[in-house]
Formats: C-alpha cells, sequence, structure tokens
C-alpha cells in the first residue's frame, strides 16, 4: 500500500502532530509500505529530513489551539497538484485536522485516494468553539472527501462533534510512542547528576501558557517548605515565557530548580528515566498527552492537571493522579503523596511499564491500518 500524510504545519517544527505523523510513516515503511508526506516549509531543506516531503508551500508562522503553529500558501496550479497526485498514486491519503484549504483541502479536492482524517485537536473555550463552527458553517466544505474519520481521543472527539456536529461517524484510536526508545533507557542507571538522595520532579513542554509551568513552581515552592532540601525540579523545554518564568521562581525563592531548555529526542528518555516523578501541568487545550505516555514508558508516576485530554489518558491509569488545573496547593499534594511513599512510586512503575507497551507503534500502527483497509472497502463499494 502506498501511504500520503497530508499537514497544513511543515515538518521542520517539533509538535505533537508531527510527532505523529513521523510515527505512523516509520513505522508503516518498516512494515513494507510506500510512505509520503504532503506538508508545507518549501524555504526549508527536507534533504535534512529522515522522512520523504514534498513541501507544497511557504509555511507562515502562526498560533492556534494554545501553541505556535504555521499554514502554508500553496501557489500550485489544481492541475500541477493533479500531476503531483497522479505521480505519486497514493491509495490513501490520510490528513491532519483541524485542516485548511491553503494546502491540505486542496490537495483532498483534486485527489482520487481514499481519504482519512485524524482530528487532534481539543478547544476548552465556548467562544472558539462557536467560532469554528461558524466558520466551518460559512467556509468551504473542506470535509465533503473525508471518507474515513478517526479521533485521536475522546477530548478530541468532543471538539469535532461541537464543530460539525454527531452526524459523522468517529473511530478513536490514541496516538503512539516509540517504545523502544524508551524500554532502552529503563535498563540504564540514572544520570549521575540526579543519582542522589533527592527527589526528581521533571517537566516537559513547551514554556507557554496553557503548560501551565507557573502553577507547577507555585506548587513546588509549597513543597520546599515541606521537604528543605528533598527535592529538585527540572524543567525541559524552552519558549516565550521563560525569563518570566524564572523571575518568578527567583521571586518565590525557589531552590534547586534546572532549566534544561529544548532536550533532544536522544537524551529525553534517560533523562526521563533519571527521575522520581513526572508532573504536567498544562491548563488546557490537550487532546491526549504524548508525555504523560512517555513518562509511563520508562515507569514514572504521572501527576497531571486534569484538562480533558490528560484526564481521559489518566482514567485509563488509575493510581496515577489528576488534579484541577491552576490549583498549586492540589498539585503540591498529589506529589507530596508520591514523595511520601517510594512503595507507591516502585508499584505504579511496574503497572505504568506496562500499560505504556499498549501505546506503541505497533499497536497503534496496526490498528490505523486497519482502519485504511475497512474505509478502503467501503469506499470501492
Amino acid at each position: 500500500m502506498k501511504i500520503g500524510f497530508l499537514i497544513d504545519d511543515h515538518m521542520h517544527r517539533a509538535g505533537g502532530i508531527q510527532v505523529y505523523v513521523r510515527g505512523l510513516y516509520h513505522y508503516f515503511q518498516s512494515k513494507g509500505h510506500e510512505v509520503v508526506i504532503f506538508a508545507g516549509g518549501s524555504q526549508f531543506d527536507n534533504s535534512k529530513l529522515a522522512e520523504r516531503v514534498i513541501s507544497l508551500g511557504v509555511s507562515i508562522p502562526t498560533y492556534g489551539s494554545g501553541s505556535s503553529t504555521s499554514l502554508p500558501i500553496c501557489i500550485e496550479s489544481n492541475r500541477r497538484l493533479r500531476e503531483i497526485l497522479a505521480e505519486e498514486a497514493c491509495d490513501v491519503l490520510h490528513v491532519q485536522s483541524l485542516h485548511s484549504p491553503t494546502l491540505s483541502g486542496r490537495l483532498l479536492a483534486n485527489s482520487k485516494a481514499c481519504h482519512v482524517s485524524t482530528f487532534h485537536i481539543r478547544v476548552d473555550e465556548a467562544w472558539k468553539l462557536q467560532a469554528l463552527r461558524l466558520a466551518t458553517a460559512l467556509g468551504p466544505d473542506l470535509y465533503r472527501h473525508i471518507h474515513g474519520r478517526i479521533a485521536g481521543s475522546q477530548a478530541a472527539l468532543e471538539t469535532a462533534q461541537a464543530i460539525f456536529g454527531t452526524k459523522d461517524e468517529y473511530t478513536i484510536i490514541a496516538s503512539g510512542i516509540t517504545i523502544d526508545r524508551f524500554d532502552a533507557a529503563v535498563n540504564l542507571p540514572r544520570l549521575h547528576q540526579y543519582n542522589d538522595d533527592k527527589i526528581t520532579l521533571f517537566t516537559l513542554g513547551r514554556l507557554e501558557q496553557r503548560k501551565g509551568v507557573e502553577y507547577l513552581l507555585r506548587a513546588y515552592a509549597l513543597l520546599q517548605k515541606d521537604y528543605p532540601n528533598q527535592l529538585r525540579l527540572v524543567i525541559a523545554g524552552d519558549g516565550p515565557l521563560r525569563e518570566e518564568l524564572q523571575a518568578l521562581a527567583a521571586q518565590l525563592r525557589l531552590t534547586d530548580v534546572e532549566w534544561l531548555g529544548y532536550v533532544t529526542d536522544l537524551a529525553l528518555p534517560h533523562l526521563m528515566a533519571s527521575a522520581d516523578i513526572f508532573c504536567a501541568p498544562a491548563i488546557g487545550q490537550e487532546s491526549f498527552g504524548y508525555v504523560l505516555i512517555e513518562a509511563m514508558a520508562v515507569g514514572l508516576p504521572v501527576v497531571a492537571a486534569a484538562n480533558a485530554g490528560y484526564a481521559g489518558v489518566l482514567a485509563n491509569h488509575p493510581g496515577n493522579l489528576a488534579v484541577p488545573p491552576r490549583d498549586p496547593r492540589a498539585m503540591a499534594g498529589a506529589i507530596a503523596s508520591f514523595v511520601a511513599s517510594p512503595a507507591a512510586r516502585k508499584r505504579l512503575r511496574q503497572l505504568n511499564l506496562q500499560a505504556a507497551k499498549g501505546y506503541s507503534w505497533q499497536v497503534i500502527g496496526d490498528q490505523i491500518m486497519e482502519f485504511y483497509k475497512k474505509t478502503m472497502a467501503q469506499t470501492v463499494q
């Protein structure tokens, strides 16, 4: 089978949808399928990527769903797009949604393949949902060419139905992780800088408002009063709020806080495996929670804010803790319960290691391939 992925963003930016596309790309390739990615970002050098990417449009930076993204400006004619699609001859085109008319919508309109969509996003604000409903009603029907619909989670499904209504059927299939990376890290000795008597709290994410690191810093301030010189907080990730958050940490007189900045995919598993507790304070706009599954894959107990996406994941994995978003005291209390109980951390380690295997690309990729085959069979009929 030949599979084409459509993404309106570009593949040179780190992001959850890029992780999803890359994971499926390499899994399907390993199973003998031919794979290609259609994306924006023609201003970038695709030879530096590990995937075969056809860029159709200059990507313009923008902001959506509480995070940075981009939209392509594609000036290729419809005739040229049809020629490209005919040359590639994909059996399935898999678009990442919400998609726009700037690129993916045009490719779908000119394609004769079977079209599958995965809806990824979560929108919490009622006014944004209303605006998207209105834009969908007044704009071009970008979904009329879709033959099969996947939602990445219950949280994403609720947003899709709030925007498009409940007439269309969705199949919920979670996102996956490259489990081998984390399995290998579990058996490594801890990094020397964390191999001491202090309990290491770890968080990972872009330093922007929706990731809620402010509330984790405030929770850590409460914890340091009860556990002086017993904890450290390691913050991996960078973003526009870094200086503001560092100023808050100084104002709160926090000690033993490490700001690692961007961490490479290669370094991340060993770093996570050297921690004791994973903290995920994101306040909203989360449809799933890759970071939760990655933390589970190295055996860490998870304390997360109960936004819709994170709460949906943790509901399936009892023992990990979800607390109200924007509530430092509740987060501190949940973290303290793990700090105080090495036995609870040890017990949850084994449960999480086993549970994470259900999110391997082998499991998720096989589910998506079955969905492709089912949708293709229905489309032919």
